[in-house]
């Protein structure tokens, strides 16, 4: 069997598979996979949905007949960026980091960088 038809059974058994567990099932690099998903999604066989699992954005990857989930499972890191971005708050109000000294934390700088819109 070929990998597109690995991906499509595998699907048919399990109904949804994040990306990065497929690829590593599948024993193939990340860039063979996301290749041959886009041609899937291309021709409509499945859909790719972007989530953010433990603070890392990939998709999760169904057929593209299931139906949509009308609630996302979010971690808390994820609810925080969500809240950042619709309310503008900066990052430190939803920080999980306990030793962060503000003066040299990455993500408040480019808070602050996107807020004066460099």
């Amino acid at each position: 069997m070929d990998t597109r038809g690995e991906i499509l059974q595998i699907l048919e058994q399990k109904g949804a598979i994040l990306q990065k567990d497929l690829w590593k099932e599948l024993k193939i690099d990340s860039s063979k996979c996301s290749r041959i998903l886009r041609k899937l999604e291309k021709e409509e066989l499945i859909r790719r949905i972007e989530v953010v699992v433990d603070g890392v954005k990939t998709f999760k990857i169904v057929p593209a007949g299931a139906e949509e989930e009308e609630e996302e499972e979010l971690s808390l890191q994820a609810i925080m960026e969500k809240m950042e971005s619709l309310v503008g708050l900066p990052p430190c109000f939803g920080c999980l980091e306990k030793d962060c000294v503000t003066g040299s934390c990455l993500r408040l700088e480019v808070w602050f960088l996107k807020k004066a819109k460099f």
